[in-house]
């Protein structure tokens, strides 16, 4: 049922300082997970992160097109990162199942497990 892996995935963030491009970057680690596996995650355990790229892009804004110039900086990280993933397998849990039988008293009253 609990399934222990490792894993290497590669993300990236964008962000207004290097904090942030971090930390969008690290926000993204579940998301990558559940699309690449099934099943339900118990624990994201991160184990070693390599920087891929860290670029940093300043530009110029302006008011106006002319008035007021400031220089603005916008990060952008690309890291891998490899992962211990703990999941519960769903489909190898063994569900009892019942069936209800279909009358009135169900139909009013609703369905209930018990």
């Amino acid at each position: 049922m609990k399934k222990t892996f490792q894993s290497t995935l590669r993300i990236e963030g964008f962000g207004i300082s290097k904090e942030l491009a971090i930390n969008s970057a690290l926000g993204t680690i579940q998301k990558k997970v559940m699309e690449q596996y099934k099943g339900i995650i118990l624990r994201i355990e991160p184990i070693d992160i390599r920087i891929i790229s860290a670029n940093e892009t300043i530009y110029t804004e302006r008011f106006l097109f002319f008035l007021f110039p400031r220089k603005r900086k916008k990060y952008k990280v690309v890291l891998d990162i490899d992962v211990n993933i703990f999941m519960l397998n769903v489909d190898e849990i063994p569900f009892e199942s019942a069936e209800l039988p279909d009358n009135i008293r169900n139909a009013v009253l609703g369905n209930e497990i018990k």
